[in-house]
């Protein structure tokens, strides 16, 4: 299982932060667990129809930090709780959830708070940010 913490800012705000704390206290944030490897691959299809890696590596020294497509964070950002609703449904039958009698409400409930974390950031140059909790 891979505890991950999910934060919205910008690329620079991220570098500045000293630690885990100094985002959490800064930064809206929500979490997942995902089981087995970190895995958003199903997510990013299902949101925009792409094949391309959902996360890169964010090149930020000493930490093990991913960062979403722009696509992919804006697409949630502009999602109706309905449609949310459907990419969650879809998302519980993928990788990583298709193995596991994972409930879509709790799927839907994690892609609505991460949608809630992207508008309380007001930065324009914002971004998604997956933090692995080691």
């Amino acid at each position: 299982m891979k505890k991950i913490d999910i934060f919205a800012c910008s690329p620079s705000a991220m570098r500045a932060c000293a630690s885990w704390t100094d985002a959490f206290d800064s930064f809206p944030v929500t979490g997942i667990t995902l089981p087995g490897e970190l895995d958003f691959v199903s997510l990013g299809q299902l949101l925009t129809q792409s094949t391309e890696p959902a996360l890169r590596p964010a090149g930020i020294a000493g930490r093990d930090l991913y960062v979403f497509r722009d696509d992919m964070a804006h697409a949630l950002g502009r999602m109706a709780a309905d449609e949310l609703s459907t990419i969650a449904v879809a998302w519980s039958t993928t990788p990583p959830w298709a193995d596991m009698d994972i409930n879509p409400f709790d799927l839907a409930g994690f892609l609505m708070e991460l949608q809630s974390a992207w508008h309380q950031s007001v930065t324009p140059d914002k971004a998604l940010f997956a933090w692995i909790d080691a």
